[in-house]
């Protein structure tokens, strides 16, 4: 007796695979934003200090760190989407798998 095959559900598949992707792009996104960032120059200050000119005053300062560490939550958060966009993909696709594996037969 051949196996069963089960067109119906393709479409499941190409969803959950979709779904797969999409959450591989999010975390391709990740990736370049934090590239990026870290090769950026800090905004609003001016690093390193040209010899004989004044430091930067410390609000400055404490605003660049603060506007840093707002990306910086910013991109652990889009990680985390990413990363749970991605693996929902993968679970629906092996729970495609996994309910054809599970499909008795049909009674003669």
């Amino acid at each position: 007796m051949q196996p069963q095959t089960h067109r119906h559900d393709l479409p499941a598949r190409v969803l959950a695979f979709l779904v797969f992707l999409l959450g591989i792009g999010l975390l391709c996104l990740v990736f370049g934003q934090a590239w990026a960032l870290f090769h950026a120059p800090v905004a609003h200050l001016p690093l390193p200090v040209p010899p004989g000119a004044a430091p930067p005053p410390a609000a400055s300062i404490g605003v660049a760190l603060a506007d840093f560490a707002r990306q910086l939550l910013l991109l652990v958060v889009m990680t985390v989407a990413g990363s749970l966009v991605a693996g929902k993909g993968i679970q629906l696709y092996f729970s495609t798998h996994s309910a054809l594996s599970t499909t008795p037969p049909p009674a003669p």
